[in-house]
């Protein structure tokens, strides 16, 4: 703001009183607070005005029905499904009933498994119901695949994980690790040996929902690492605006403000933000992971908007590499013109 940019661009006791004030709250303050204070800090001893910091939309997870794949449907009149009630007699009884027909994603992968199994044990006695049992089979094949993309990207518990944030996730949350990226990795698992043939039961499933309905959510992760990349761009574009004005240092040797520019930089972003810039960057690499694994784990082809989530999700990680790509290269033109070129590792945030 103009009066943040006053008080980094005042000189004498205003300044030092502020410096003094955040000395001793800046290790209670949230992340949004030490990043402005970094930035503030950069735009002070550069002498120039903080470049504005934009800060770009959280991708939306889509709304329900820009998600749903329709699931194939298996119409079988009494006659045929009296042909196949010895192995299939249940679990033809179990989806026809009133239950049956408002199944949970979680109960309906489980059931759909255990009609694949069924299927194995039924013999048929001639040819027309050889094909009967072909065209079952077919069609809950594909079934055993929707519902464990329903599962995965239409259910509650993966929707609240996905939907939006209000606010972003704590660096102390974010160093717990967020158990939802687990846990949909791990019901991306259990959707994908569903779907080899292995019988899965509604316990193992509610399993890895309840986590995902404990755990933060993944928006407020993205919230972080778009105020990150919003902060690192700039910054960057700051130090580069002084730098195209006038250089700082007129001989490859550090000049007093040199030295309290490098101070700055070692002091509160190689010391303190950049670490908390690597949890970010891998908890986003870790939830990128998982979503692709969730759209891998069945056969069915995921709607366009979910696509264009994903990609999205991706995009977010790329976009805070290049700004801390960026922000990396300005600090090298700052302190290199200084004979103070910083090492890579300093510079950049190593993932």
């Amino acid at each position: 703001s103009i009066t943040q940019q006053r008080v980094w661009r005042g000189r004498g006791p205003v300044w030092l009183l502020v410096a003094a004030a955040c000395t001793a709250g800046c290790q209670d303050a949230g992340l949004e607070h030490r990043l402005e204070d970094f930035h503030g800090r950069v735009s002070h001893v550069l002498e120039v005005d903080s470049h504005p910091v934009q800060i770009r939309p959280v991708p939306a997870y889509p709304r329900r029905r820009l998600r749903r794949v329709a699931a194939p449907e298996l119409r079988l009149s009494p006659g045929e499904a009296l042909r196949f009630r010895g192995c299939l007699g249940r679990e033809l009884g179990e989806r026809n009933s009133i239950l049956g027909q408002v199944m949970q994603p979680s109960i309906r992968l489980a059931y759909e498994t255990r009609v694949a199994a069924a299927l194995q044990d039924c013999a048929p006695e001639t040819a027309a119901d050889q094909a009967l049992l072909e065209r079952i089979r077919q069609v809950k094949a594909r079934s055993l695949q929707v519902a464990g993309y329903d599962l995965l990207f239409a259910s509650e518990e993966v929707e609240s994980f996905l939907g939006v944030a209000a606010r972003p996730a704590s660096m102390d949350e974010l160093r717990q690790g967020l158990i939802g990226t687990q846990a949909l990795s791990d019901l991306a698992a259990l959707v994908r040996r569903g779907g080899e043939g292995e019988v899965l039961t509604p316990a193992e499933l509610a399993a890895a929902l309840r986590r995902l309905r404990e755990s933060r959510q993944a928006a407020g992760l993205i919230r972080t690492a778009r105020l990150f990349e919003a902060q690192l761009a700039a910054i960057a574009a700051t130090i580069h605006q002084r730098l195209d004005a006038r250089a700082l240092c007129l001989q490859p040797r550090p000049t007093p403000k040199a030295r309290v520019a490098e101070t700055v930089f070692y002091k509160f972003y190689v010391q303190q933000i950049q670490p908390d810039l690597g949890v970010v960057q891998r908890a986003l690499a870790a939830l990128e992971r998982a979503l692709d694994q969730a759209l891998a784990a069945t056969t069915t082809e995921p709607t366009g908007a979910l696509v264009a989530y994903v990609d999205a999700v991706h995009s977010v990680h790329h976009q805070l590499l290049e700004a801390s790509r960026a922000h990396a290269r300005a600090w090298q033109r700052l302190l290199g013109q200084c004979g103070r070129m910083p090492d890579r590792s300093d510079s950049e945030s190593g993932t």
